[in-house]
């Protein structure tokens, strides 16, 4: 069994070093740009590097590991299932519900293995979680609600290709991190979201962009990743840009059997790394957990105090990605789907959550079904 690799970012190295811990044999990794090919190819010991979809379609890949910009993903997924690869996809499958529904179509007809990389999902906390609910422990869920706050998006920061609707989208925090709180609330809950009303904030649209990093355009003082104070004179000889996408996101749901539920996301949140957090209420209990103290679950019923279930040889971020692979591979080794790991009808059900919110917000919060 070999794979192959579309990207040499973050996500490509998340990918490797998972493969690596699966014992799977990356054959081929594929960039347009064959400086950043090379060097990928060089640090994993990877015998072949190529710049085209082509050559790497052509390889003895079976499986296409896609770990590219979102805007990507579509062209990148056909050409695999045209070639009869297996794929395993990044989120989110595509920025498009329609593209995103097209591909699921597309895999389920192909016979071939398709997967989401959803991989909060594998965190034994969460696992437990979703068979509390499933075992009645806190009755019938009413209220799900919770955030995912993170820093990076904080001024300054770097200008890549979140920022870019030709690469990113239209939107940002939703699209990027959202995705990831929209899949676990559905799948520890039980519950599918019925309706969505938005709120989005860009809280610093006009920005000056020198050396690659972006910066305040107001006139006040601010200060650069090093701590070293920065005048407006220092930034405002840069190039002037706009960024339209959300720095922020406020979501308000309704979701199945008469629950209700909100969501925060934000990218511009200092000292949030990465604040995924999940609270479900039910009419006999309640749950929560996050995914910054990752191994640690608490529950509680009226009166009795709140019990914290640690998971002492639990795992953590790096060990979500290397059990979904396991997952995903087992099923490529038997030749068939399993459940075991979330496919492409979960990347398209998430494209229509994100294109209800998108929709929302363009409408002033206006109440959107996404079922």
């Amino acid at each position: 069994m070999k794979a192959g690799i579309i990207g040499t970012g973050f996500a490509a190295e998340v990918h490797m070093k998972a493969l690596r811990a699966c014992n799977v044999s990356v054959d081929v990794v594929m960039s347009q740009r064959e400086e950043h090919a090379k060097a990928f190819a060089k640090k994993w010991g990877i015998p072949k590097w190529v710049t085209s979809v082509e050559a790497i379609m052509e390889s003895e890949a079976d499986v296409i590991h896609i770990c590219t910009p979102p805007a990507t993903h579509g062209a990148f997924v056909k050409a695999a299932l045209d070639a009869g690869k297996h794929v395993l996809c990044e989120k989110p499958l595509s920025l498009s519900e329609t593209e995103a529904k097209d591909l699921a179509d597309q895999a389920a007809k192909s016979g071939k293995i398709c997967g989401m990389v959803l991989n909060v999902r594998y965190h034994m906390a969460c696992q437990r979680a979703k068979e509390l609910v499933e075992n009645g422990s806190i009755g019938r869920p009413i209220l799900i609600h919770g955030t995912y706050l993170q820093e990076f998006g904080a001024l300054p920061t770097a200008y890549d290709w979140r920022y870019h609707p030709e690469t990113g989208g239209e939107m940002r925090a939703v699209s990027e991190i959202g995705t990831h709180w929209f899949d676990i609330a559905e799948y520890v809950s039980g519950q599918r979201i019925k309706e969505v009303s938005a709120l989005f904030a860009c809280y610093t649209p006009h920005r000056i962009l020198k050396n690659g990093m972006m910066y305040p355009l107001e006139d006040s003082e601010k200060r650069d990743v090093t701590g070293r104070k920065i005048q407006a004179s220092d930034s405002g000889d840069g190039e002037k840009i706009e960024v339209i996408s959300e720095d922020a996101a406020i979501i308000q749901m309704k979701f199945e059997n008469q629950a209700v539920g909100s969501v925060v996301l934000s990218e511009v949140s200092p000292g949030r790394g990465n604040h995924l957090s999940l609270e479900i209420t039910g009419t006999d209990g309640n749950i929560w957990w996050n995914e910054e103290e990752n191994n640690q679950l608490f529950a509680a019923k009226k009166g009795e105090g709140i019990q914290k279930e640690v998971f002492a040889f639990g795992n953590g971020f790096s060990e979500t990605f290397t059990q979904m692979f396991e997952a995903f591979y087992q099923a490529v080794q038997e030749g068939k789907p399993a459940e075991t790991y979330p496919g492409f009808e979960c990347g398209a059900r998430i494209a229509k959550i994100c294109a209800g919110v998108l929709k929302s917000a363009g409408n002033h919060g206006e109440w959107t079904s996404v079922e």
